[in-house]
């Protein structure tokens, strides 16, 4: 289908949605809407506003100017399912049962679209859902959760001409196009339908993660660009330049969606009642440490973009080095919007923080990885604080670095006994922590019923 066609099936579907029964008794004026952006697969160190002018990010980085750009965002499961898990239910995956890819979201677990829905918004949700227990794309109208509008996919990596159910489709509809353009057009349409109520839209993108194919368009504004591997990049994993370059590219082409919606929000006159958020699941290791792709406890993969925009209630111009984890996300937009927190929430709501009525922070993030199978290196538990982060695995300590003196990690202390103390002082913290959010997962990838659930027919 080509794109202005999947355009105007999009809206329908929106218009269909429209008179959610909430909507009768939402009062606009006492709630902000919210547009919650996530890339799949970006790092933190790829925006002009975290210190790399290599890469091209004017609208990010405006973005981070004009609200709170926090640097220490840490993706509590560095990979996709466990952090979409996180993010509906503000419950770690061993709490949920979603430690791994393709594990099912439970239909108990209460989700923040739930607690959005009682206090009033319309929800909307586009994109990438991968929640649904299985690696394909087919999603069932169950599968929604709340979610009064939605047009998704599964578990898809095929960035260009994707395909998309709507609302309650039995029926997928590809679509010609890239797809950020494609989800861009379907959210600004949303955006469009709703400006008079409040609404709650999550845009769950797909690049910059891998196949790292940009479109030409995004590529050519790298023609006179050198680009270099991050410093920690050993010369056996350097691959290609034209693999950064790709990626690059690709978020160059997010940040061009950032200020499509930034500019329609600036056009329906809602700008200043609007929390706008750009973050990601999770990173990507691109050759640092000879690693690829996530689920490290390294920087690449833990530290994700966050900025967030509300002019009218947050102080604009801040970079903060707060530790904000990725299961912190639903207690803290819920907290923005004065709407219930769930007592079983294990997040920490830092919506006073953000606001500036308290200066409260996290010390440390839970940091963690269960692998179906895994091994060394594949499951391991973890904490990572302002200036250090700790890790063990099946075998013994793995990773201790000083973050302040060495940014790039090119100095493992964990085995030096110079830093015992310290390394000791961080496993009983962890420790600690584990105990306190029950966490008791073993560390050979054979998981416990009923964490293991079966797989799809």
């Amino acid at each position: 289908m080509k794109r202005r066609d999947f355009f105007k099936t999009a809206a329908a579907g929106i218009a269909a949605t429209a008179n959610a029964p909430t909507l009768l008794h939402a009062d606009h004026n006492s709630r902000p809407n919210v547009i919650f952006l996530f890339a799949d697969q970006m790092r933190a160190h790829d925006m002009g506003c975290m210190g790399n002018s290599q890469v091209i990010s004017p609208n990010l980085d405006q973005l981070a100017s004009e609200g709170l750009l926090v640097t220490n965002m840490i993706a509590a499961s560095p990979v996709c399912t466990p952090y979409r898990g996180q993010l509906m239910t503000g419950r770690y995956g061993h709490a949920t049962g979603v430690v791994h890819n393709d594990i099912k979201l439970p239909n108990s677990e209460t989700t923040i679209a739930d607690q959005m829905v009682e206090a009033g918004y319309h929800t909307g949700y586009i994109g990438k859902w991968h929640l649904a227990g299985h690696r394909n794309n087919p999603v069932a109208a169950e599968d929604r959760r709340n979610w009064n509008f939605w047009a998704v996919r599964n578990c898809s990596h095929a960035h260009f001409d994707p395909e998309y159910w709507v609302n309650d489709d039995t029926e997928p509809t590809t679509v010609d196009g890239w797809e950020p353009d494609v989800q861009t057009d379907v959210a600004i349409e949303y955006m469009r339908t709703h400006k008079d109520h409040p609404f709650f839209l999550s845009v769950s993108y797909g690049p910059p993660h891998n196949p790292y194919k940009a479109p030409e368009r995004f590529l050519k504004q790298y023609e006179d660009r050198k680009l270099e591997e991050r410093p920690n990049v050993p010369p056996r994993a350097k691959k290609d330049e034209d693999q950064l370059l790709h990626y690059d590219a690709m978020v160059t082409s997010l940040d061009e969606c950032v200020g499509r919606i930034k500019t329609e929000l600036e056009e329906l006159g809602v700008a200043d009642n609007t929390i706008l958020v750009f973050t990601s699941d999770h990173g990507d290791m691109l050759g640092s440490q000879g690693h690829r792709l996530k689920q490290r406890p390294w920087e690449e993969s833990i530290n994700v973009p966050f900025i967030i925009r509300y002019p009218d209630k947050i102080k604009a111009g801040q970079n903060q080095d707060w530790i904000v984890s990725s299961v912190d996300l639903m207690p803290t937009l819920l907290g923005l919007c004065d709407a219930n927190v769930p007592n079983q929430v294990q997040g920490l709501d830092q919506s006073d923080l953000f606001y500036g009525k308290s200066k409260e922070t996290r010390d440390s993030a839970f940091i963690f990885n269960t692998h179906n199978g895994g091994g060394p290196g594949c499951d391991w538990r973890g904490i990572r604080t302002k200036e250090w982060v700790y890790t063990y695995h099946m075998e013994g300590d793995w990773i201790l670095y000083d973050l302040k003196n060495d940014p790039y990690q090119l100095n493992n202390l964990v085995g030096q006994s110079k830093y015992k103390a310290k390394r000791n002082e961080l496993r009983k913290k962890l420790e600690a922590l584990r105990i306190e959010l029950g966490e008791e997962l073993p560390l050979n990838g054979i998981l416990p019923d009923p964490i293991r659930l079966p797989a799809p027919a």
